[in-house]
């Protein structure tokens, strides 16, 4: 059942390093322990300071007091930025706080000025891909790693610009 719940996303503050931090570890341990390598986590350590340029941005989903999401946003260059660091708590998939966390993202990114907005991820990450693709992504790159697929999903944010579809 895709119950809406009431989710409070705002941004990052520092007192929610830790509880962050504990949330994307423990899901990363659980769900995606064969491919931790690929992800390196230096950004968690302080994420205030990882994104704190202008133009970047980190998000959290809270619901009664408690995160229970997180998404980031990294400036790659004048243009792009990429999209970081989307989780929510298992026991809350699947009723619309992804999707709240990607449309403060892209409502960030829209302000900020950026033309396009880049995914990078692994076949193991099938809901976020869904959710993504599903919000108007598309595959731009795809590489086999062994047993992992590698991809690149992009979302043109401005209309007019000489990059969109």
């Amino acid at each position: 059942m895709n119950t809406k719940l009431n989710v409070e996303i705002r941004k990052f503050k520092k007192e929610d390093n830790k509880e962050v931090r504990g949330l994307i570890t423990d899901i990363m341990k659980s769900e995606f322990s064969d491919v931790l390598g690929a992800f390196p986590a230096d950004d968690l350590e302080n994420i205030s300071d990882y994104y704190c340029k202008a133009g970047e941005a980190f998000f959290v989903a809270l619901l009664d007091g408690k995160i229970i999401g997180s998404i980031g946003v990294k400036q790659e260059d004048d243009r792009t930025a990429l999209v970081r660091r989307i989780f929510v708590s298992p026991e809350l998939r699947g009723k619309k706080v992804g999707r709240e966390l990607l449309d403060k993202a892209i409502e960030f990114c829209r302000e900020v000025g950026y033309q396009e907005l880049v995914f990078k991820t692994t076949s193991k990450m099938k809901d976020a891909i869904n959710l993504f693709e599903n919000k108007g992504f598309s595959e731009k790159a795809h590489l086999q790693l062994g047993n992992v697929d590698l991809y690149k999903l992009t979302y043109f944010i401005r209309e007019n610009s000489p990059f969109s579809r």
